[in-house]
């Protein structure tokens, strides 16, 4: 920490444009110690689990299960239980508590029951996580849109709603929030009626899907069509858009509940796969350059964010002129993953530096006249950000 108040220090005496800011990130690092601790994303680390009753042997079965639904959550792996192996996993847990649960694998209408509240250790769990080698679903995490349509013998087709069918959506949200998958539930305010219909969804038009997804500021959506066949069993199309990448599976369930069970798994895992990595043992490290960090509150909010990012194993300050802020980057995924997670963070802004030619002089025929060189190209690993200006 005294290094950088030195090295900010130094630059400011060398260059009197920056003394200001150089001052003042100095003379507020000396009384603030500068954190750049990582912190978990809410529920990341949190599961509820069905219970019987509050028993010991319920409790003791209640934190293995939650234990696997928190690794399948991290991971944004269905299936990372099968390559693990563990014991004790009530050392992994840091609190729990008993509250009303709606368990999305009972029967849609079932009434709730008793859940137990569970935290984990989040430090603990990346350490079994990079032990086994197991992938990394990053926190910052792309919502996805999900339109639905129902055809029922009463009122024909229509957008499932909240209003009409709430436990079918209660339902995909209890599994969403289960797998740490942001859901994004259409508005059907008028803007959505003109650019969407029930017919557009239920024939998987993927023109006006995609249309009608662009006011969600999203890459992510998918479309749901389902009814209940003559003999009581629920029938599914789901069309899955990923980033230009188009899947289409068909489902077959004995109920409502069993249908969304046997959808949304499948449709995490293709989700968490893209942004997804394993954690590397030898880091790799990128140059960032910050633009508008103009006083220390601005300093510890950027800073703070990069830490946080779970790709990014640490960050050191390597430069600080004026308003720019120079980050060494040491990150233990793929590099492409961190410059997607920042071009997605609404408070940045990328920038691509400009080559000035340098103007060089030289004779002819006894008049002067100039010639540009262009200086050396930026370092292949540095990139440029302007921060807080969207």
């Amino acid at each position: 920490m005294g290094l950088f108040v030195l090295y900010c220090y130094n630059r400011a005496m060398k260059n009197l444009a920056v003394v200001k800011n150089s001052f003042i990130f100095s003379f507020v690092l000396l009384f603030f110690p500068l954190q750049l601790q990582a912190e978990a994303v809410a529920d990341l680390y949190q599961t509820v689990v069905p219970v019987a009753d509050q028993s010991g042997a319920e409790r003791l079965r209640a934190m293995r299960i939650g234990l696997g639904k928190v690794l399948v959550k991290v991971t944004g792996d269905s299936q990372a239980l099968a390559n693990l192996s563990y014991s004790n996993p009530e050392r992994y847990v840091t609190e729990f508590g008993y509250v009303s649960y709606r368990n999305p694998q009972a029967p849609v209408g079932a009434a709730p029951g008793i859940g137990m509240s569970l935290n984990y250790d989040a430090a603990a769990i990346n350490r079994l996580l990079r032990q086994h080698q197991l992938q990394v679903w990053p926190s910052d995490r792309p919502g996805i849109l999900v339109w639905m349509v129902v055809d029922d013998s009463q009122g024909g087709k229509h957008f499932v709603t909240s209003e009409n069918m709430p436990e079918a959506v209660e339902t995909l949200k209890i599994l969403m929030k289960d797998r740490g998958a942001p859901l994004i539930l259409p508005l059907f305010d008028l803007q959505d009626s003109r650019n969407i219909s029930e017919a557009n969804v239920w024939n998987l038009n993927p023109s006006r899907l995609a249309t009608a997804a662009k006011r969600y500021n999203t890459n992510t959506w998918m479309a749901l069509r389902f009814y209940r066949t003559s003999t009581g069993k629920w029938r599914a199309t789901r069309l899955l858009y990923l980033n230009g990448d188009d899947s289409l599976k068909n489902v077959v369930a004995d109920n409502l509940s069993a249908l969304m069970n046997k959808i949304v798994p499948g449709v995490v895992d293709s989700l968490a796969s893209q942004y997804a990595y394993v954690p590397k043992a030898d880091t790799e490290e990128v140059f960032l350059q910050l633009e508008n960090i103009n006083d220390y509150q601005t300093f510890s909010q950027a800073t703070s964010y990069i830490e946080s990012l779970e790709v990014v194993r640490r960050i050191t300050v390597s430069e600080v002129d004026s308003d720019r802020l120079g980050l060494k980057v040491f990150v233990e995924g793929e590099v492409a993953l961190l410059l997607d997670t920042l071009r997605r963070d609404r408070r940045m802004t990328e920038k691509t530096p400009v080559v000035v030619p340098n103007p060089v002089v030289v004779p002819n025929n006894k008049a002067v006249s100039t010639i540009t060189v262009l200086p050396e190209s930026p370092r292949s690993k540095s990139f440029y950000f302007v921060w807080g200006r969207r």
